[in-house]
């Protein structure tokens, strides 16, 4: 931890320049197919300025050049931005495109050839929109629910402890949390090198042993807490309902809150090349592991973890606003993010760790932080991993 945050930074992994490529290749066709369209649509459809698209890629191939020697495609690619850049006319190579139909083949090999009009980018240009409105109007509808939500965050400090769960000290959550988090990090490393030793396993094991890594440990910790695994739900708020309406409010007020957050600490973000993409997440099989993984595991294991069994125990001893803090501080470092994503993921679970305590129900929490996880992950696959 100390190094990802401290430390120095270390050269970049095999596959990273077909990551920025991809990147630069969808930005540079977004950019391009909606540089008409009105500032709205370009917002809804995370599609940025065609210069400062010019501009960072150009960055991020040069940033990779320092540590490596580009690749014909990856050199070519920086050549034609930097052409884009200074609007010097593209001297046509006949043919180019049998390479790859990627932006910079495509300008090289038709003097004619428009974006807008291309079949490909009007394809990519549809689905941002349409997925960039959909989470922005849950954002919208959330709106008409924040005053619910706000009442529901200051209720928790009105809820007390009780049951089976009112009883756990800090120093047996903390115990139990730490002995979850060491049993994740060795799965996740067990998970890792056997991917990296066999390449070619098959998409749907590689998800399944994913999901192991990431229930096992949240099992072993109620394996510890629990004799009856009937007591579960009752004790930690597995047994609750979802409340929709609730739900909106706090998405639209996570979303609001976000918005000055990213102006404020992203210029302090560090220059990744890759956008923070994986190409783990490339095509249908990358959609399917996203969902699974991040969107439905990852919630339920997280919020049974960071706010079940760490917040409960200790806001028993310190408060419901100590607990919250300090849960949330730790679950925000244990996600290796960039100072703003930090600061965001750091948000993002003392909202979660205040709903749970005042709804009591784990459920919602985790409801919430599907739709979340939700929110950010399938706009990006939809830009970046989606097939043509």
């Amino acid at each position: 931890m100390w190094d990802h945050y401290f430390g120095e930074t270390a050269g970049y992994a095999p596959g990273t320049e077909e990551i920025v490529l991809i990147r630069i290749d969808r930005d540079m066709q977004l950019a391009e197919a909606m540089a008409e369209d009105p500032p709205l649509l370009r917002w809804l459809a995370h599609a940025h300025v065609l210069e400062e698209v010019v501009h960072d890629g150009i960055k991020s191939l040069e940033m990779l050049s320092e540590e490596q020697v580009l690749s014909e495609e990856a050199a070519r690619a920086l050549a034609t931005l930097h052409l884009e850049r200074d609007d010097v006319i593209v001297a046509i190579i006949p043919g180019a495109d049998r390479f790859s139909r990627t932006w910079w083949n495509l300008k090289l090999a038709s003097s004619d050839f428009t974006f807008p009009q291309g079949a490909r980018t009007e394809a990519l240009r549809s689905r941002a929109l349409a997925v960039g409105s959909i989470i922005w109007g849950l954002g919208a509808i959330g709106l008409i629910f924040i005053p619910s939500a706000i009442r529901c965050l200051r209720g928790a400090f009105r809820e007390k402890p009780r049951g089976y769960a009112a009883a756990w000290q800090p120093s047996l959550g903390i115990t139990i949390f730490l002995l979850a988090t060491l049993a994740w990090i060795g799965f996740s490393m067990v998970v890792e090198l056997g991917i990296m030793q066999f390449s070619g396993i098959h998409p749907v094991l590689a998800i399944l042993l994913d999901t192991a890594a990431r229930i096992l440990p949240t099992l072993i910790a109620l394996a510890l807490l629990f004799r009856k695994a009937s007591h579960i739900p009752r004790a930690i708020g597995l047994d609750g309902h979802i409340h929709p309406p609730l739900l909106l409010g706090l998405f639209s007020l996570l979303v609001l809150t976000d918005q000055p957050l990213r102006w404020a600490l992203g210029r302090f973000t560090p220059a990744d090349p890759t956008g923070g993409l994986s190409y783990a997440d490339a095509g249908i099989s990358g959609l399917i592991f996203l969902i699974v993984s991040a969107c439905l595991f990852a919630p339920i294991a997280e919020e049974i973890l960071y706010r079940g069994i760490l917040h409960r125990s200790l806001a028993n001893r310190i408060g419901v606003l100590g607990g919250a803090i300090i849960s949330s501080a730790i679950f925000a470092s244990l996600h290796f993010y960039d100072w703003y994503g930090l600061a965001s993921v750091a948000i993002f679970g003392f909202v979660c760790a205040l709903t749970y305590q005042s709804t009591r129900s784990l459920i919602d929490v985790v409801a919430l932080h599907m739709l979340y996880n939700t929110s950010i992950t399938l706009p990006e696959w939809t830009i970046y991993h989606a097939p043509f």
